[in-house]
């Protein structure tokens, strides 16, 4: 019979973001090691913050999940600049859910 292990967590608020593509998106890179997750476990997400993270998407779009690891791209809909320095004027930090299954 299958079990589930799950755990939960945030990245600190405004703090990690890095630029992507000229000015136009940034992402985040979400460190999950302190789970101590034995495989890959299936990540939710969502983006948090004090203002204007209704104004985006990639929010919930997990990439590149290992059992350490996963990665959020976050950009404007319309294509409007969006830099690290507006994630971190806007502490916005991503809440997460691992769900491991074994067995």
């Amino acid at each position: 019979m299958p079990t589930h292990r799950i755990s939960a967590g945030r990245t600190p608020p405004g703090q990690s973001w890095q630029q992507f593509q000229n000015n136009a998106s940034v992402f985040i890179d979400v460190d999950t090691t302190a789970q101590r997750f034995a495989t890959t476990p299936v990540y939710v997400t969502a983006l948090h913050g004090d203002s204007q993270h209704w104004d985006t998407t990639g929010g919930s779009s997990v990439y590149s999940p290992t059992r350490t690891s996963f990665r959020v791209y976050v950009r404007r809909p319309d294509g409007r600049s969006l830099t690290v320095a507006n994630a971190q004027d806007r502490r916005w930090h991503i809440q997460w859910i691992g769900v491991e299954t074994t067995g």
